[in-house]
């Protein structure tokens, strides 16, 4: 902490103001990731680097050294098609890429101006579904949000929304699913509509939020379609907390869909005719059944154009259709279970379609041979042979990848894939398909009666859920499991299993010793165990020992005990050495965010000014870990408003943090995260408003950095408070006093503020 202990100097004048060194700090990490463990896999966004040496390259040099007589014409057109010389009669080129094939679509824009193509595109054939007038209504408002499953056809519907509400307008723009609508702004005037197709749970909508948007969208008379999910729970938190009411997108009957895509695709009413007549009686009604998607079809009626006026045999028709493949798929692969070459020609054609037979196969004999036995069901025979015993039969191949589908593997055990469900971290966002038992609670049960019927199994399932990757998803179920495990076996040797993963050197068994050690105490029997044995480790020479404590203080038994658990992170902050310092000060850190933000805001925070207000260890502990607390704003922005005693200790722990070099950064970002917020709601306006003038009445080195910042941040156009920087920053380069007294002045929002 290299500025603790001094008060910090102003800079000399406004030469010095440069704009102080923001390298962003770390993001506060889930649990699950420290300092001294492997941390989860993590893309790497930047490509890899190369440098491009055109085949030609030297073809300036090579074209200069020709005479002038000498000189030849080269033109280079990759997948050109070059006539050189007199031509007769019609000519007709066509080129595929296999990639291209049926079934292929032109490419969607998800950020930036939606090509003319894809507008027209989604109109042609769109059969309007009973809902759509109501939704045209509803887009007056300026924001529309659209509802429903995926294959449904919303962004078709939302496009055709958007061209027809302003006046068939190709000016419409998508905006990414990943754009933080509470800073978005209509940047190009000649848009008329914007669809944004998809937006993730990282940053939820708010009641502020959507008046802005309405706001903005007027002033560029705009639209915009926000296209969601069909989930009903957010539905109802979009009902019950931005008093929207979405538009569910059901598409239109798929005999309607059917009609309107077959009239744009084939406008003469007689050719129609033809083409319906050349069916076999009763084949539409079987296929365009209720539950066959628009895009399905769509498929349905392009087959039936390209089969042309001499009709098809109905088994043709049904083998071209991609919606009925998915049912043949598993008597298909059953069939080749035992052929390896069959398995690997077909996994060669799904890749290489449309390519020459002579690639297909070369390929599918490189896959074999790469497979390295894997694609046959059975070995061949043991070369070693028993006395006298007979011929060895072929043994099955444990390595066989078509050993098992998991459809079988499922039903085998009573279980299901659940519908997909989206979940988010503090990077991105992703998808997931979650495995579930059809009985409640049989996993619980399966493991207790193996855990106690099967001894030797338990060593064998701790080993194995010791080494799971440290990954806050992993890392939770498993040590749920092994607290639960600790009433399963009862005795003094209760929580041994969990002993030795307290010990672990890697510190993903720690973390799952802690949420055992959680679980484990909710037992009454157990409870006094487990706070025994943490008392103990707490006093530990062993890092592990007392890191795991830590991490067990942000778990449900801490939550259940914050005024023990503020205990033990004090006890633990004390004799750290140089060694034990990264690991430690992680876990107690970790601990702090979990005990703020789950319900215990006053006591950690009362607590850590107590600590500030000393030195020492408590000083440290407090200073050091209570920027990270800032990141829960709304607590904050509550006392700040209540302009009491915790605001005025709010203000001056602020003033410390930013005073410091060590912990300015991340200070001075979550400040910047409140401005941003507080630009579109009043009372957090209010409170960072206040905040900022408390802070300039007494200006030092962090205060002005900071106020440098907020002055020249553009990430983020509107933020609370700017006009109080700049003010503030004008009277100091002039040399004159701050516009906000120290005696109580009235503040910008009319407020007063004393803190």
């Amino acid at each position: 902490m290299s500025m603790r202990g001094r008060r910090p100097e102003l800079p000399a004048g406004p030469a010095a103001e440069e704009e102080p060194d923001r390298a962003r700090p770390e993001e506060p990490e889930a649990k699950g990731t420290g300092p001294d463990e492997d941390e989860p896999d993590r893309f790497d966004d930047d490509e890899d680097g190369f440098d491009y040496q055109s085949p030609y390259g030297g073809l300036d040099e090579l074209l200069g050294r020709l005479s002038a007589e000498d000189r030849t014409l080269f033109i280079h057109a990759p997948n050109g098609n070059i006539n050189a010389g007199s031509v007769h009669g019609g000519q007709h080129v066509k080129n595929d890429d296999h990639a291209s094939g049926p079934g292929g679509r032109r490419v969607e824009a998800r950020e930036g101006p939606i090509s003319a193509d894809e507008i027209l595109g989604a109109g042609l054939g769109f059969a309007e579904p009973d809902w759509f007038p109501t939704a045209l209504g509803k887009l007056d408002t300026r924001v529309l949000f659209l509802t429903g499953a995926p294959g449904t056809g919303r962004r078709t519907a939302a496009l055709n929304l958007l061209h027809r509400h302003s006046g068939s307008s190709m000016a419409l723009r998508a905006v990414d699913s990943d754009m933080n609508l509470a800073t978005w702004r209509p940047t190009h005037p000649e848009a008329r509509g914007y669809l944004v197709d998809g937006l993730l749970p990282k940053y939820p909508l708010r009641p502020g939020m959507v008046g802005n948007l309405r706001r903005l969208l007027d002033e560029a008379d705009a639209r915009m379609v926000i296209v969601l999910p069909d989930d009903p729970e957010l539905v109802r938190s979009l009902e019950r907390d931005l008093h929207v009411t979405p538009v569910p997108c059901r598409p239109a009957p798929p005999r309607a869909v059917f009609e309107a895509r077959l009239e744009a695709a084939v406008p003469d009413p007689a050719r129609r005719g033809r083409l319906l007549g050349n069916l076999e009686p009763g084949l539409l009604e079987e296929l365009l059944v209720p539950e066959l998607m628009p895009a399905e079809v769509a498929e349905l009626v392009a087959t039936v154009v390209a089969s042309g006026e001499d009709g098809t045999d109905p088994a043709s028709l049904r083998n071209r259709l991609s919606f009925l493949a998915e049912g043949e798929v598993p008597d298909l692969i059953g069939k080749l279970v035992d052929d390896a070459d069959g398995l690997a020609f077909l996994l060669a054609t799904c890749v290489f379609e449309g390519l020459d037979h002579r690639i297909v196969r070369e390929e599918s004999e490189r896959l074999l041979e790469l497979a390295e036995g894997r694609l046959s069901s059975v070995q061949p025979p043991s070369d070693d042979r028993a006395g006298d015993q007979g011929p060895q039969q072929p043994r099955s191949n444990p390595h066989f990848v078509f050993r098992r589908s998991l459809e079988d593997l499922l039903r085998s055990v009573r279980a299901q894939c659940a519908p997909k469900e989206t979940r988010t971290t503090s990077g991105y966002t992703y998808a997931v398909e979650p495995v579930r038992f059809t009985r409640h609670r049989q996993a619980e049960t399966v493991l207790r009666y193996v855990w106690r019927e099967y001894g030797q199994l338990a060593g064998v399932l701790t080993d194995w859920m010791d080494a799971v990757k440290n990954e806050g998803e992993l890392t939770r179920p498993v040590g749920r499991v092994m607290g639960m495990a600790a009433g399963w076996g009862g005795g003094r040797r209760a929580l041994r299993h969990i002993g030795t993963l307290a010990k672990s050197d890697r510190n993903s068994s720690r973390i799952i010793a802690a949420y055992a050690m959680g679980v484990a105490a909710k037992d009454p029997v157990l409870a006094s165990e487990v706070k025994h044995r943490l008392l103990r480790w707490s006093g530990a020479r062993s890092q592990q020992l007392r890191s795991t404590v830590a991490y067990t203080c942000g778990t449900e038994f801490g939550l259940a005990r914050p005024d023990l658990a503020m205990r033990l992170l004090r006890g633990l902050y004390h004799g750290i050495d140089d060694e034990q310092e990264p690991t430690l000060r992680w876990a107690v850190r970790s601990a702090l965010g979990d005990l703020f933000s789950s319900g215990n805001e006053m006591l950690v925070f009362r607590q850590l000014a107590e600590w500030a207000s000393g030195g020492g260890a408590d000083a440290d502990l407090a200073l050091r870990n209570f920027p990270y607390l800032l990141h829960n704003a709304a607590w904050f922005i509550g006392e700040l408003l209540h302009d009491g005693e915790t605001a005025k200790q709010i203000v001056d722990l602020i003033r410390r943090a930013l005073d410091d070099d060590d912990t300015f950064d991340t200070t001075c970002r979550y400040l910047i995260q409140w401005c941003g917020m507080a630009a579109w709601n009043e009372q957090q306006k209010d409170a960072v408003e206040a905040l900022l003038t408390a802070l300039a009445r007494t200006m030092r080195h962090g205060v002005l950095r900071l106020f440098v910042v907020i002055d020249r941040h553009e990430e983020t156009p509107e933020l609370a408070g700017r006009d109080i920087a700049r003010e503030t920053l004008s009277a100091w380069r002039a040399g004159g006093p701050t516009p906000w007294r120290s005696d109580g002045d009235r503040t910008p929002t009319g407020g007063h503020r004393d803190f």
